[in-house]
Parts: C-alpha cells; sequence; structure tokens
C-alpha cells in the first residue's frame, strides 16, 4: 500500500504547473536545511539559500542554492582571490577539473580573480526523488572541497596543474578500490 500512496505521490508532483513545481522544490530545500539544523539563511524573493559550510579545516565558504529556471542550482566561491600572475595556471587546473567533472563546471573569474564551483539538476529529478536535494548538496560539497585542496595546493605551492590532476586521479582510484569497512 505504502508503495501505491508513492507512486501516486510522485505522478501528483511531476503533473504540478511549472510555478507549482518550482514551490514544492523550494518547501523540501527549505525543509532539509531545518532538519539538518544547518546554518543558512533564506531569501524568499529570489528563492535563494544560503548555507555556510567548512570546507577546509578552519575555512569556511558560503554554498548557495537557488531555484532558477526548471532548475536547483548550487553554486560556491573555492577560492575568493589568487595573484593574476597565476591566472593562466588557474585556467589550466580549471580546464582539466571541468573534463573529468561529470556534472558541473569550474569558473575562473579573471577580473575579480576568484573560482567558483556550480552545478545545477532539474527540478523534475527532485520532484521524482525524495533524497536527490540532499545528494546535490553532498556531490557538490565533496566535490567542492576537492577543488578548494587542488586550487590551494597551486595558490601556495606553485605545484604543476598536470601534477595536480595526477595526484587528484591517483587519489580518486584508490578511493575507488579501497570501498568503506564496516565498523
Amino acid at each position: 500500500m505504502e508503495r501505491v500512496k508513492f507512486f501516486f505521490q510522485r505522478i501528483y508532483r511531476v503533473s504540478l504547473s511549472y510555478p507549482r513545481q518550482e514551490v514544492l522544490v523550494w518547501q523540501d530545500l527549505k525543509k532539509l536545511h531545518l532538519q539538518a539544523d544547518w546554518r543558512h539563511g533564506i531569501f524568499e524573493r529570489e528563492k535563494t539559500l544560503e548555507t555556510t559550510f567548512e570546507i577546509n579545516e578552519g575555512v569556511n565558504a558560503t554554498f548557495r542554492y537557488m531555484i532558477h529556471g526548471s532548475f536547483l542550482h548550487s553554486r560556491v566561491r573555492v577560492l575568493e582571490d589568487f595573484p593574476a600572475e597565476l591566472a593562466t595556471e588557474f585556467f589550466i587546473l580549471a580546464t582539466h577539473f571541468n573534463n573529468l567533472l561529470q556534472s558541473g563546471v569550474v569558473i575562473v573569474d579573471a577580473h575579480a580573480r576568484n573560482i567558483e564551483y556550480s552545478d545545477k539538476k532539474e527540478l523534475l529529478v527532485h520532484l521524482l526523488y525524495n533524497g536527490e536535494i540532499y545528494n546535490q548538496i553532498t556531490q557538490h560539497y565533496n566535490i567542492s572541497t576537492d577543488l578548494y585542496s587542488a586550487f590551494q595546493r597551486l595558490l601556495l605551492e606553485q605545484e604543476s596543474p598536470a601534477i595536480i590532476i595526477a595526484d587528484f586521479l591517483k587519489s580518486k582510484e584508490r578511493r575507488n578500490q579501497d570501498p568503506p569497512q564496516p565498523s
């Protein structure tokens, strides 16, 4: 009986008009943040929610979640400022990541000298699957922490983008080979 109820709820949510679908996903996003007790701010008129998460030990970043154009957008600035003389290296590293990422895009703003990671998923996905908002936030956060570490390595150690990407791929391969052990 529960499966039938779930099925009809999904049919109902998908059959609603686009503005009503937006409202449902917006409500789900706010509800998730309230239940998780994350530090956040809500901007109703813009359908934007800002959350502060620790992106590295002792370093916080503001994550923005917006509903716009039938998508739930996730954005975070992974690097606030970088030296102009390293702009080319940052573009190269961002390009490598953009080629590797399955979703989202790394944006280098040369004028403001900052780097942002942005991702989006269609509202329809969130209407059909209950935990998808949490999954999007988690995936966006995990990728952001990897990007932060990589760009910090370039900034502080001035390591070559090719070396950073090679090390990133090795660590990703190790994580895939070593499944988590049950406790």
